[in-house]
Parts: C-alpha cells; structure tokens; sequence
C-alpha cells in the first residue's frame, strides 16, 4: 500500500514538473466562470491537488464551491485547487491548454502560457484567413494587452475574462496553423511607451477615425487620441442603422451616469463631436429636464450591439456614401474626385480633398456644407490640409509604398473636440440612428489593420500607426 501511494506521488511529482512553465515563460489566468457549479473533463485522467495533498477524479467530475472549500465526489478540499490532465481539459463545451485552477475569489480559472493562450484568441479576434501581418499585429498587441493586466493579478484574482470585456478567448478547440504562427513569429513581442508595457485596446472598425481614449474611458493617453484611417476600406458594418423606440432610449438615458428619469424624450442630439466626426457628448430634451452624456457611456447603457459605435451620422446616405467610398478604395480604385467648379482647385487638389473626406478628417456638416457650397471647396481644401499636417500626395504615395519605413504620425493641429452636430432623426415614437463602424474606437482598428496588411503594410508599421509614439520591442 506504501509502495503504491509512493509511486502515485512520484507520477504526479513528476507531471507537475512537466507542467512547470520554462525560464522566461509567462502564466496567464483566464476566469473562466464564477458560478460555483463546475462541470469538468478530460481525454485523460485528471488529477486534482490542494494543500499538498493529491485526488484522482478520473475522466470527468462535478465541483461545487461552498465557501472555502471545493466539494468533489463528496470529499471536500481547500481552496484554492489545482486541476490536471494528460490530455486538453473541457469545460463548457470547450476545450483547454494548461490547468484549471478553482479559487473562492475568482472562481474556475485557466491557467496556461500566454503563448498558448493566444494561440486560442487570434481565431476568434480574427479571420485565420486575414493577411499575416494583420495576424502578427493582432498577436503583439493582445499578447501586450494580457501581460499588461497581468501586472495587476493579484488584485482581481485573475488576469482576464474570456468575452469582450477584454479580448475574446475560446481555447484550444479554435486554433489553426496560420494563427498558430503568427503567435510563434511575434514571440515575447510587445508593443512599448517609454519603458512600459502600452494600453493595447482594439476595436472591429472605426468607420474611418479611431477614437481619443479620454472621450471613451477618461482618461488622456498620448498615443490613444485618434488617428485618421490611412486607407478606406469595407468591413460588414462599414454603415449601419438601428430603429430604437423612444422608451428604450429613455432607459438607457436613465441609467447613464448624469442622466435620470427626464421621459418623454422628445429629442436626441449629437451636441459635440471629435475632430473625426465622433460624437463625444449627446444631449437628451425631455419633458422633465435636459441631459447632455458622454456618447461612449450612453452606448453601453443602449447596449453595444444596438448601438455599434459613437460615430454616428445624421442620415443613411451619409452613412453609405463613406462606406460607398471604402468599398472603391478596398476594389482598389480611388472615389471619384468631387467637381469643382467655383472653388478653384487644381485636379490634384480635387483628388486630395475628395481623398481627406473619404478618411473622415471632415465631419458631417462640414461634408454637407462643402457639397452645398462648392465655393467653400478651397477654404475646406486648406482646413484638411491643416489638420492633417498633409504631404504633397506624390510623396504621400510613395511613403506607402514603403513596407519597410515607420511612419511618422501627423500632428493635428484642430481641437480634439468641438461642439457641432446634428438632431437624431425621429419617426413617431421611433429615433432612426444611423452609423459607421463597431466597437468603442480607441487603438487600433481590426478590419483597418488588414487593409493595411493587404496594401504592404507590415505588423510594425500598423501598430506604430494605430498607437504613435509606441515602439515593438522584446518583453524582458
């Protein structure tokens, strides 16, 4: 009986130091649940530890947490356990890399090297069949994302969630050759500001202008304050519209911070706008009052999915004619050039005003104002000049050519915001939105990214465009 509880301590001694992470490896935790109700598996037999002491649990099993003890098979043990198998472990009808830890703060954790934990989100940020350097970007910056949180573990119990909420992770039953290799091509490459560890957020698309993070989450950071799409392109939302009933947009206003019960809105306003045509602050009319709200936290109170981003237009048109724009850029061919007739632009001119509309550096009313008064066309030519710190297009052109150069970031010269806007249109009891792109904005845009990709651009070169005055360097 001795012989045989030696020989089952020396196989797991020896499977843990299999398990052991080498030099230089990185463990990320990903909370998996926190239900307090797990049901485990494994193509193996898995071996539960705590508190020194081992468990077989077989090929499956039931744990439920009851304070800060886990009970299994009717045995209880002290938090926190470990969970370990020969073969991929499953949970919710995944399947994972690594161990599963249970802790009474977190809950069921996955904890595994965050080259392997990459390898589980790559497919499920992106497309396996995207361009590889779109790919390698997507690797470095949410491989950036993970350790950055990471610094931070011991205050939530864990590093990240598997959702959204910080970058979509589905283990092991998703990966493929082609992400699996963008992962080990950018291994232990990280995106830097100064000598630390850069915010990485990303979105799906921008609609043509990424967002400043301080209008977003509040707070200024230098590299995240909005750059202007380099190249138009189409993604399944370059526009959108949503029909939202006037009592669902009182509930979200109602539960906005700032907001409160002012119902019957009678109308919806975009009252500030950034210099891409995002809308910063809306303002609410109500028969109890007026609000103006920060546009990014009204959108998650609305829902995000309704909503899909804050770079809203005051009509559909105006929606499609950008993404009408996007998808001659994407076939490869320039939009035509807006006819000047009184505004006194050379052709050249012509095409590189009608290229700064397609890249969002003009908002809306200024867009419309412009088609209405082709007079105005010079002195708008100036104003896109202006803000965008503009090269002669020759020399714009074959800067991009260039796969290999780093551009430097033009320093806008407009404000970061400026009143202006428009009304939401209504019908009925109905307010019509309309917009571009998906997601919160700030960083880098995904469906942006592989535009870039497939037009020379390197992994390099699109993070140090989407995040300026960053650098890739090896994690140390």
């Amino acid at each position: 009986m001795k012989a045989a509880a030696s020989r089952r301590f020396f196989a797991v001694f020896l499977f843990w130091l299999l398990l052991a992470p080498a030099a230089g490896a990185r463990n990320i935790y990903v909370r998996l649940s926190q239900t307090g109700d797990y049901a485990i598996a494994s193509d193996g037999t898995m071996t539960l530890s705590s508190s020194g002491n081992t468990f077989a649990l077989g090929k499956s099993a039931s744990l439920k947490v009851t304070g800060a003890r886990v009970i299994v098979g009717g045995k209880a043990f002290s938090l926190p356990v470990h969970i370990m198998s020969q073969g991929l472990l499953r949970f919710n009808g995944r399947q994972y890399r690594g161990i599963f830890m249970v802790t009474q703060k977190a809950g069921l954790l996955n904890v595994l090297d965050v080259e392997q934990y990459l390898c589980g989100v790559l497919p499920a940020e992106v497309g396996a069949s995207w361009p590889a350097e779109a790919l390698r970007a997507q690797a470095i910056i949410s491989r950036t994302y993970a350790l950055r949180k990471s610094l931070d573990r011991a205050q939530r119990g864990y590093d990240v969630v598997d959702t959204v909420s910080d970058q979509v992770y589905r283990g092991a039953g998703v990966e493929t050759a082609k992400t699996n290799k963008a992962v080990s091509s950018t291994a232990d490459l990280v995106l830097t500001y100064g000598k630390q560890l850069a915010f990485t957020p990303f979105h799906s698309d921008s609609g043509g202008y990424t967002a400043n993070n301080a209008h977003v989450w509040g707070e200024r950071v230098p590299y995240l304050t909005g750059v202007a799409e380099p190249i138009a392109y189409t993604s399944p939302v370059s526009s959108w519209s949503a029909k939202i009933p006037r009592s669902t947009v009182e509930r979200a206003v109602a539960k906005t911070s700032g907001g409160g019960n002012i119902a019957p809105i009678s109308e919806v306003r975009v009252s500030e706008v950034d210099r891409g045509g995002r809308a910063v602050n809306m303002t609410f009319v109500g028969a109890k009052g007026t609000r103006t709200l920060k546009a990014s936290q009204f959108r998650l109170s609305m829902g995000a999915s309704l909503l899909k981003s804050t770079m809203l237009t005051p009509t559909a048109s105006a929606a499609s004619s950008k993404a009408a724009a996007s998808r001659s850029r994407a076939a490869g061919q320039e939009p035509a050039p807006m006819q000047d007739k009184s505004g006194g632009l050379s052709l050249e001119e012509a095409k590189l005003l009608s290229q700064m509309t397609a890249e969002g550096v003009f908002q809306t009313l200024e867009i419309i104002d412009m088609l209405s008064n082709p007079g105005k066309k010079r002195d708008y030519y100036n104003l896109g000049l202006k803000r965008t710190n503009r090269t002669p297009i020759a020399a714009m052109k074959k800067e991009r050519r260039s796969s290999k150069s780093v551009p430097s970031l033009p320093v806008p010269s407009a404000p970061e915001s400026s009143k202006g806007g428009f009304t939401v249109a209504r019908s009925g009891d109905t307010f019509l939105f309309y917009g571009r792109g998906w997601g919160h904005g700030v960083g880098l845009s995904q469906w942006g990214a592989m535009a870039l990709a497939k037009n020379g651009w390197n992994a390099e070169r699109i993070l140090t465009y989407y995040y300026p005055g960053t650098a890739v360097r090896r994690y140390q």
